[in-house]
């Protein structure tokens, strides 16, 4: 095997990582998946403003949704990519974010005289993070797609 050989096969590894990570993203935010993520996050945070039994009884159906999703998802994706530590991190900083952003939020609309804070908080961080979510992986697919181009030498 001469240098360019390995080189080669070096870079078509690297491009069907790449296609696979582009795919992982594609099909992880696509928007059922990302509608049914941002009416969990809704329903966990807009049930502060329920009564006190009314806010825990949420939870079962939160988590049976939460379930099936899951479910749903790892039995049709295209691509199972490993959890890593760094994506474990990332994840674990996005939500406390979330929920900082959320107490921010809806702290504010309390202030401002909203009748419901925790419901306006709530819709804006889901809708916010729905676009932003699917504004980042349609940039994230779009990178790696030009990124095979470069990678495979000829």
């Amino acid at each position: 095997m001469t240098f360019h050989d390995a080189q080669d096969a070096l870079d078509e590894v690297r491009r069907r990582s790449e296609q696979a990570h582009a795919e992982h993203v594609r099909y992880g935010l696509s928007w059922p998946y990302l509608l049914v993520e941002a009416l969990l996050v809704f329903a966990a945070f807009a049930s502060y403003d329920l009564p006190n039994p009314w806010g825990g009884a949420v939870l079962i159906p939160s988590l049976l949704l939460a379930t099936g999703t899951i479910a749903v998802y790892l039995r049709k994706a295209p691509v199972r990519m490993p959890l890593t530590h760094k994506n474990a991190l990332y994840g674990v900083a996005v939500g406390l974010g979330l929920v900082g952003l959320f107490r921010l939020l809806s702290d504010f609309a309390g202030a401002v005289g909203v009748l419901v804070p925790h419901v306006a908080a709530a819709a804006a961080l889901c809708v916010a993070g729905v676009l932003i979510a699917h504004k980042w992986g349609a940039a994230v697919v779009a990178r790696e797609q030009r990124g095979r181009g470069e990678s495979v030498r000829r």
